[in-house]
């Protein structure tokens, strides 16, 4: 993993080395190992390095060692040695063994069209100095990230927000349709940023920055294409597909562990993972006291599969971690599961450099409640989705924390008030509703907010997080398997559990699922949590400014004085967000 940072505009490379110095150090990380910068007449190209692969050889910027290209990369390429060897088919030679001369040839032999023949999870930009311009590209999930902006004609490109205020150009403008977006899915959607003057390279695209314009394309998607296979053939290929993503993310040049929940992903990926290591992986779980523990059940897999267990089992309020991670998030950000994914981060990284993880398999492979939880309406509410309403529709309905009548009594100025969620997908996606729902999680759920998390909680300790479960060769299979095959009205993931059954038991494998979140009800009803909380949403707090007072202390009264738990994730948003306002707001205009 890295930092990387692109610049191009006519006085790109006369920059002060203070300026770029302040950025790279913003992202250090994201890339404790190493730092480097390339300059050129009208571009420069800096990197913070976590070093995983070619660990000598490996520097960036990195130079095309036959054409005039440079390279920043932050991620990794799997199968990347199969890869080359093609390309060394087609002539290339290479001077390192990194998967980061990999791309440069690519780029070289298929131009734009490059990142379609690269297998893995990246954002990179490659200057042409022959064309003057600046290639980008991010890989088709959204695991790795890419933020930019322009100050006049020049272009300046990031791994985080933070790196771009780093360099002291720009300041955050917010956009407050961003934040009613959050209010409605605790997470801003993965197609722009919090910022209105601040963009995201969006997943599985590319683009060419030159002569101060970017133009970007889309170079892949998930389509519907049916597949007619029976359920046996089926899970041997899942099966097949399964190992072959596990191997691939199995090389490197350091020690490689895996997050260990004791849930049927991480399990599965844990047990699959451990035939491809050398020795006993180094696994790892978190676990909240009385609250949310299947800290039994990861040592029940870990002493099945044959690992070295490491576990945290955390106790009391966690104010302090919370606002560690909030002030590293560069936007808003709700979920309560990043404080576990912090924890387990925090003691993963002390052991090893890289780790695997179940992540993508519930948008895969319908895990989640509410793709069956439309069977258990009553059959008047299902005619209605089918004559005024949809289950789609209903859905953005039920994971709303605000609801539009919450969200237009909070704002002051209701012209924030915003449908553009539903607008960009209602009567826009095909397929039935359970359909709609799944690509709806697997291009705005899983990016917007599990990939992020992820990736910014991971980073805050210098670990690189592998998922399997987001091979796209797996994904693009998967995802066109008949329903029946993942979900039916009472279960997710049927085919997944099945796999796992000849590895762990059935009541293993079929105990009720728990989900990687804190326990936030318990948490705020804590005496010094509670005081933690009417302190943060107090007078003060930068939330007044544009949202009722009195409607949020009605939200607080209503969870402490009423009892009324509904109320818990709406004060959890809301304690999230100004803590957020008070760890950033130095950064906005």
């Amino acid at each position: 993993m890295c930092g990387i940072i692109a610049i191009v505009g006519k006085t790109a490379g006369n920059l002060e080395k203070e300026k770029i110095d302040s950025m790279l150090s913003s992202l250090s990380k994201r890339g404790p190992d190493d730092t480097g910068v390339c300059t050129y007449d009208n571009c420069t190209l800096a990197q913070t390095r976590l070093s995983i692969l070619d660990i000598s050889g490996g520097h960036q910027p990195m130079k095309d060692t036959a054409h005039p290209y440079t390279i920043v990369f932050n991620g990794e390429i799997y199968g990347y040695k199969d890869t080359r060897k093609k390309l060394e088919e087609l002539g290339h030679i290479f001077s390192t063994n990194s998967d980061t001369e990999v791309i440069l040839k690519a780029y070289t032999e298929y131009g734009r069209k490059c990142p379609e023949y690269l297998d893995g999870m990246f954002a990179f930009a490659i200057w042409n100095e022959s064309k003057q311009e600046l290639f980008i590209a991010r890989d088709r999930f959204g695991k790795k990230p890419f933020y930019y902006t322009w100050v006049g004609d020049m272009f300046w490109g990031a791994s985080e927000i933070k790196a771009l205020f780093a360099s002291g150009e720009v300041k955050g403008k917010i956009d407050f349709i961003a934040i009613d977006n959050y209010l409605q899915l605790m997470y801003i959607p993965p197609w722009k940023t919090v910022y209105s003057n601040i963009h995201t390279l969006l997943p599985a695209h590319a683009g060419i920055v030159k002569n101060g314009k970017l133009e970007t394309w889309e170079y892949w998607q998930l389509e519907n294409k049916s597949i007619n296979i029976s359920y046996d053939n089926a899970k041997k290929e899942i099966k097949r597909l399964f190992d072959e993503a596990v191997k691939k993310r199995m090389v490197a040049d350091v020690e490689i562990g895996s997050l260990l929940s004791g849930g049927v992903d991480s399990t599965l990926v844990t047990a699959y993972a451990q035939k491809y290591a050398t020795h006993p992986l180094k696994t790892f779980s978190v676990g909240y006291e009385n609250y949310i523990n299947e800290l039994p059940y990861a040592s029940l897999a870990s002493k099945k599969i044959g690992t070295d267990h490491y576990t945290l089992e955390v106790k009391g309020e966690l104010t302090h971690e919370l606002e560690k991670v909030i002030e590293y998030m560069d936007e808003p950000h709700a979920d309560s599961s990043n404080l576990s994914q912090h924890l387990i981060s925090e003691l993963a990284s002390s052991k090893v450099k890289v780790a695997m993880s179940g992540d993508g398999a519930d948008e895969l492979f319908m895990g989640y409640g509410w793709y069956w939880k439309y069977w258990h309406t009553r059959k008047i509410v299902r005619l209605k989705n089918i004559f005024v309403s949809n289950q789609f529709k209903e859905h953005l309905k039920y994971v709303a924390i605000f609801s539009k009548k919450d969200r237009f009594d909070l704002w002051k100025d209701i012209s924030f008030l915003s449908d553009s969620i539903e607008k960009k997908y209602v009567g826009k996606i095909k397929g039935n509703g359970t359909q709609q729902i799944n690509f709806f999680d697997l291009t705005t759920y899983l990016p917007g907010q599990l990939l992020t998390k992820i990736d910014r909680t991971s980073m805050m300790h210098s670990l690189e997080i592998r998922s399997p479960f987001l091979d796209h060769a797996l994904a693009e299979f998967v995802y066109n398997l008949p329903e029946k095959y993942k979900m039916d009205r009472k279960n997710g993931k049927i085919i997944l559990k099945e796999i796992l059954c000849e590895i762990m038991p059935k009541d293993f494998v079929y105990r009720k699922k728990q989900g990687f979140g804190a326990p936030v009800k318990e948490w705020l009803r804590i005496e010094t949590v509670k005081k933690f909380v009417e302190k943060t949403l107090s007078e003060n707090s930068e939330l007044y400014r544009i949202f009722k007072k009195e409607k949020i202390l009605d939200i607080v009264n209503n969870f402490y004085q009423k009892h009324n738990d509904a109320a818990q994730y709406k004060i959890w948003s809301l304690l999230c967000l100004a803590l957020w306002f008070k760890f950033h707001q130095k950064y906005h205009e």
